[in-house]
């Protein structure tokens, strides 16, 4: 998983849910950038569930704001799960700087909670390590 002193994501899979064509396109540019072997996208937290359940990707970069599933149920419902995935690591990218909202993604377990836009080193960084705790755990 580590090449170089850096991590090697070419094995890995990524998930990206937003509601936002343009973000979606971004984030995943710079995912594959990173080397992910593949990232599939969705346009809210419904259909990421079932990416989630039938992809099953190492990561999740997921908005909060997005219709009928926003990103906190997702969250939510992706933690009630009764298999391996329900620890799926994942990333809110979010505009919301509300300290509220930290407040309830931190309640309900996120693993990073990251505001756009976001530098793609950055993004990466906190992929890595995330990725590195998960490992240790």
């Amino acid at each position: 998983m580590f090449l170089n002193g850096g991590m090697d994501f070419s094995l890995m899979r990524a998930l990206v849910i937003d509601d936002n064509e343009f973000v979606r396109f971004m984030v995943e540019k710079h995912l594959l950038s990173f080397g992910f072997q593949k990232v599939f996208s969705a346009d809210d937290g419904f259909e990421g569930l079932r990416f989630l359940t039938r992809e099953k990707p190492d990561v999740v970069i997921c908005d909060i704001n997005m219709r009928p599933v926003n990103g906190f149920e997702f969250l939510k419902q992706v933690r009630r799960l009764e298999t391996p995935l329900r620890s799926v690591p994942i990333i809110f990218l979010t505009s919301h700087a509300d300290e509220n909202f930290v407040k309830k993604a931190i309640e309900l377990q996120i693993d990073a909670y990251l505001l756009k836009p976001v530098m793609p080193i950055f993004l990466k960084k906190h992929i890595m390590k995330i990725m590195e705790q998960k490992l240790r755990a």
